[in-house]
């Protein structure tokens, strides 16, 4: 990485006929959406404050869960696209790398609830993603566990990410394509744009960031708790009920499970709360026993808080000519943020999304 206070015009190569991008950001949206402009032939330098590895907890990717367990609607279209794309990608990807690289790895997967959706309602008929996967099918009533108040739930296998190892393996990724690293936190599109004179785009993937940077109101934290602990589960577990969600993920190579999670909408607050990991601990138990020790407890190795970058309506992933001093300009910046907890579910797909809106900007500008 390079140091921030030695930025200078030489850092950014010489613009081929497209010129240079900008990624801002190296959370897995970043990462992610710069791997997609490089294989398509773009010149790609990444600006980031927290990079693979930092355990800063504003780096919001290293403390994700991280699974493939889609909650969109069947009424998100835009946000299954994204997220299928990058279910598609992920099996093509374990084909061909090995998971000690990517810490990626297709698990069986249970997916329990205790809301008000009628038993008489086939789950295909509300969960979108039911005929993606493999090994799809409803549980019957003897394997709902008998404590608890769950009322249905189906098994699948889906992939469990082991979010250190994965971030790791994509800052590698977007370097053997080309990509420049700089540590650098900005505060405006237009530091970018006067600094580095041949840069024609910024791809903004500030995640919560973008509070600052664009201002947007409609963004805010939603505060999540989890707990690693000593272990691996046997496979991937969700629960969902009215005002709770238990989620438990096996870590590859770790010898760790993480158990979650929190959802505390407004809240900046990086602090634990103790009661809310006795909670996670407590809701756990029933779906990973054979974690627990002698004694029926966990060990628990750490607790964790990170802040998902949520917004009203949805992920903002737009593009927008920048105008310098409210003078017209050939230069554009490009949204991908507010991805709340799917960050890693949806990166390929809106890394996609990206290079083609970036792909059209350019194409259409050529014909003027």
């Amino acid at each position: 990485m390079v140091n921030a206070q030695r930025m200078n015009q030489d850092m950014i190569d010489q613009p081929t006929s497209q010129g240079q991008l900008v990624v801002l950001g190296a959370g897995v949206i970043g990462l992610q959406t710069a791997i997609c402009l490089l294989e398509a032939g773009f010149q790609v330098t990444i600006l980031a404050k927290y990079w693979p590895g930092d355990q800063e907890r504003l780096y919001t990717s290293m403390w994700a869960g991280a699974q493939w367990r889609s909650s969109s609607t069947m009424h998100e279209i835009k946000m299954q696209e994204w997220q299928k794309l990058t279910f598609k990608h992920w099996q093509n990807l374990v084909r061909v790398v090995s998971v000690e690289k990517t810490g990626l790895e297709m698990k069986p997967a249970t997916y329990f609830w205790d809301y008000t959706t009628p038993l008489e309602i086939p789950p295909e008929q509300w969960i979108w993603w039911t005929s993606l996967v493999s090994s799809y099918q409803v549980l019957a009533q003897s394997a709902i566990p008998a404590t608890g108040s769950h009322a249905a739930g189906i098994s699948y296998d889906s992939f469990a990410v082991n979010p250190a190892k994965y971030l790791s393996y994509l800052s590698s990724r977007s370097k053997e394509l080309g990509a420049k690293h700089i540590t650098s936190e900005v505060q405006s599109f237009t530091e970018i744009f006067h600094k580095f004179e041949n840069v024609r785009g910024v791809i903004n993937c500030t995640g919560l960031g973008a509070t600052k940077l664009v201002e947007d109101p409609k963004l805010f934290p939603t505060k999540g708790q989890s707990v690693i602990v000593r272990g691996l589960a046997h496979g991937i577990t969700t629960g969902l009920g009215d005002d709770w969600e238990t989620v438990i993920v096996p870590r590859y190579g770790t010898n760790e499970t993480f158990l979650g999670v929190s959802k505390v909408p407004g809240d900046w607050s990086l602090d634990a709360d103790e009661s809310v990991t006795q909670a996670i601990l407590q809701r756990c138990k029933l779906f990973a026993p054979e974690l627990l020790n002698d004694n029926g407890e966990f060990e628990v190795l750490s607790v964790q808080v990170g802040l998902r970058p949520t917004r009203t309506g949805g992920p903002r992933v737009e593009i927008q000519k920048y105008r310098d001093n409210n003078e017209a300009t050939n230069k554009f910046v490009c949204h991908n943020y507010g991805h709340h907890g799917a960050g890693f579910e949806e990166s390929f797909g809106t890394g996609k999304t990206v290079t083609d809106l970036v792909k059209a900007e350019l194409t259409d500008e050529s014909k003027n």
